[in-house]
């Protein structure tokens, strides 16, 4: 395996880190995205079904034993030998094994996250030793069906799962004055195998009564119940935000890339250390290295693009008196439960107005609001880092002329959707054919309605897509060669796909190799791949009609329109 695999964490959703940094070892905890796969009627908890976990967590709360609570409660692989059929497919046997294979990380993922909770009790000097401590579980609004991680001996194609488990605590010996509030925490990801229910991520604070927290601790707390539901948050909400809006009002009034890349781009040091904390065996530090150095030169050329439209335009705020009205995410998600640190952010944008008397090359005035964006950040300790894709997302009316606009809109589309616009046409790229190493161009498929699906063996997520693609074609017969489906692989070797598309028997669709570079090959960085799998839709034109995550994808209804017009 390449070191850039290891640092799919960058551009693979859904998954908590160590997954993409050791793929196909650690499955997905998310449930489904397609909504419409659930079952007709859901699973009805019997009374009493979920206490197991509360009381759970009470002991632990109350022996502070984070190594007998990790081991009961995470996934085992005794869980996972539980969940073998005969009549599993090779494929399934396979994930059961990669999983079970991930049972030590399991263990330790849910001992740091008990800890991180003890740890946050001991530091407002909380004692819950002594006394009861009664617990009350909030109902969960909805159960849902685990599809990605595990098969089910029962057909059932899931698990119940809860995505979020409520529980209120109620200890007798710490008093509570009337009004005060709750101590009440979250479970993220409780499933329910064949031998009980599991944690599955990590769990945390969600409050405490208010004469137990100062107000930095309230904003934490309140920060990180925002980011377990992946919402967004503003520099009201956490104002380390708003140094990273310092730093590019800095950047873009010196245009200094290397004091960019110093003050704002994650480095090899914050890489290898968050590795030494994961407790897991990953890459060299020299492969580290190699690795984010890549990384930087990319997001340094960015941040040049940028400096470049000011100079092609004439935007020149060296000496501008700049004030920064906001800045904030779109979303978020934890990496480590109970913990900011690591936690990532989607779609940053800082909002600022500039007063001048300076003007653009066009002789508009410069003065006006302006936003820029940056597509991914990420915490480490207390301080935010860009991770990916620092652009403008808006400059005052007039600064920049149309070709200018209608390529900053571009971009902007690409970030936050991570696809290439839908209608705009889909660009020429090249591959290879795993039958016999040829070399074709998407051109060759001109007049046929394509389903091109970018994909990797080493990527667990996309496995059930390709199986599904297999299914499409078996299915609809009356295609004929009107239709093509292009799995795109973009592993590191021709080989290594061959061998994996053979040994299951996808023969049902035209597949093919990307070529050398994996992240960085030619048609995943034209199509803009920052995940995988990402799915493109292409019509008999060449206009592209659909994009985005496969799960989400009615390709039997969308073809058949295209096929009808």
């Amino acid at each position: 395996m390449k070191s850039g695999h290891f640092f799919g964490y960058w551009r693979i959703h859904c998954l908590a880190i160590i997954t993409t940094l050791l793929p196909g070892l650690i499955p997905c905890p998310c449930p489904a995205a397609d909504a419409s796969a659930a079952p007709a009627h859901e699973y009805e908890l019997s009374p009493g079904e979920l206490d197991p976990i509360a009381k759970a967590v009470v002991d632990l709360l109350q022996t502070k034993d984070t190594g007998s609570f990790a081991t009961n409660l995470s996934v085992s692989a005794a869980d996972v030998r539980s969940m073998e059929s005969t009549n599993l497919s090779d494929e399934e046997l396979q994930g059961l094994k990669n999983f079970e294979k991930s049972a030590s990380y399991n263990v330790g993922k849910l001992k740091g996250s008990a800890k991180a909770l003890l740890d946050r009790a001991d530091s407002l000097h909380l004692d819950f030793s002594k006394g009861n401590m009664p617990f009350e579980i909030v109902k969960p609004g909805t159960i849902g069906k685990m599809f990605w991680s595990h098969p089910t001996t029962d057909g059932s194609g899931g698990m119940p799962y809860v995505g979020k488990l409520n529980i209120i605590l109620k200890p007798d010996s710490i008093p509570v004055p009337p009004g005060a509030g709750d101590f009440k925490l979250a479970i993220d990801g409780v499933e329910k195998l064949p031998t009980g229910w599991r944690i599955g991520n990590g769990m945390q604070w969600l409050t405490f009564p208010t004469n137990y927290i100062d107000a930095k601790t309230q904003r934490e707390l309140a920060i990180m119940e925002k980011i377990s539901n992946y919402k967004g948050f503003t520099s009201e909400d956490d104002p380390t935000l708003l140094a990273v809006g310092d730093s590019l009002i800095r950047f873009i009034r010196s245009r200094d890339t290397a004091k960019y890349e110093k003050e704002l781009l994650v480095n090899g040091d914050l890489i290898w250390d968050m590795f030494q904390k994961s407790g897991r065996k990953g890459p060299s530090r020299q492969e580290i290295d190699d690795e984010v150095r890549q990384q930087i030169q990319g997001q340094v050329r960015k941040a040049a693009a940028l400096v470049k439209l000011m100079d092609d335009a004439g935007v020149d705020l060296h000496n501008a008196e700049i004030t920064v009205n906001s800045a904030g995410v779109d979303r978020a998600q934890a990496l480590q439960n109970g913990s900011l640190d690591q936690a990532v952010g989607e779609q940053f944008k800082v909002n600022f107005t500039v007063k001048t008397d300076a003007k653009a090359k066009n002789g508009t005035s410069l003065s006006g609001d302006y936003v820029l964006g940056v597509r991914r950040l990420q915490r480490f300790g207390d301080a935010w880092k860009i991770e990916d894709n620092l652009h403008w997302v808006m400059l005052p009316p007039g600064i920049l002329d149309a070709k200018a606009v209608e390529a900053m809109e571009f971009e902007n589309y690409v970030t936050e959707h991570g696809t290439l616009p839908l209608q705009s046409s889909a660009p020429e790229v090249e591959f290879t054919t795993l039958a016999d190493g040829k070399k074709m161009k998407l051109s060759d498929f001109k007049g046929k309605v394509v389903i091109m699906d970018f994909w990797a063996t080493w990527c667990g997520p996309c496995q059930g897509p390709m199986a599904e693609l297999q299914k499409l074609r078996e299915g609809h017969d009356d295609w004929g060669n009107k239709v093509a489906i292009i799995p795109l692989s973009i592993d590191d070797d021709i080989e290594t796909v061959r061998k994996h598309v053979g040994k299951r028997g996808w023969t049902n669709t035209f597949n093919v190799w990307a070529g050398d570079g994996g992240w960085s090959s030619t048609p995943a960085q034209t199509y803009r791949v920052t995940g995988v799998p990402t799915s493109y839709v292409i019509d008999q034109q060449g206009h592209i009609v659909w994009a985005g995550h496969p799960a989400g994808a009615h390709f039997a209804e969308t073809v058949g329109h295209l096929l009808a017009n």
